[in-house]
């Protein structure tokens, strides 16, 4: 979100537990749809919010049904970014990419290094925040713990984190 928003992309649309939308729109989002929305309904949304296809679609979940969802948004010409491996068959005149945060890549080492040569800057002055965390007590041990979190819906609007030396 932070960085569609300072790449002057808008509107930038995204789906969640809408008991986040105020913090996600500190973000940069300009409309959060709930996630639940069905296929249907979540179209139907985005076409509210704005009557052009849209040129790229950013997949973090990257389920079959959802890039199905993203891919039938595209306007010709349109980009779908997935974080997994694509189920689309692309037809000419649309995108498909899949991402990877590695920076060691051949392909990725000069934009990571870009990246991390402005990171701490963009942090220090607010341009952009990290996400939100919540550490898990107990080193590797708290990982069973978080599982359990996650499994009982517990975990909303945080990455939990363990730190490894803390382990007993």
């Amino acid at each position: 979100l932070q960085f569609a928003k300072l790449s002057g992309f808008s509107p930038v649309i995204t789906t969640a537990s809408l008991k986040h939308s105020s913090f996600l729109k500190e973000l940069g989002a300009t409309h959060v749809l709930d996630r639940n929305l069905s296929t249907s309904s979540l179209s139907t949304s985005i076409h509210k919010i704005t009557s052009e296809p849209l040129d790229f679609v950013y997949d973090a979940v990257s389920l079959p049904e959802t890039q199905a969802t993203g891919y039938s948004l595209l306007a010709k010409g349109g980009t779908l970014i997935l974080v997994n491996r694509s189920q689309i068959q692309p037809v000419e005149g649309k995108h498909v990419f899949t991402v990877i945060g590695i920076w060691t890549y051949p392909y990725t080492k000069d934009l990571g290094a870009l990246f991390y040569a402005h990171l701490t800057e963009l942090l220090e002055n607010g341009i952009i925040r990290p996400n939100r965390v919540e550490i898990l007590p107990g080193g590797l041990g708290g990982i069973v713990d978080g599982l359990k979190k996650l499994e009982n819906g517990q975990v909303s609007g945080v990455k939990l984190v363990v730190r490894p030396q803390e382990t007993a």
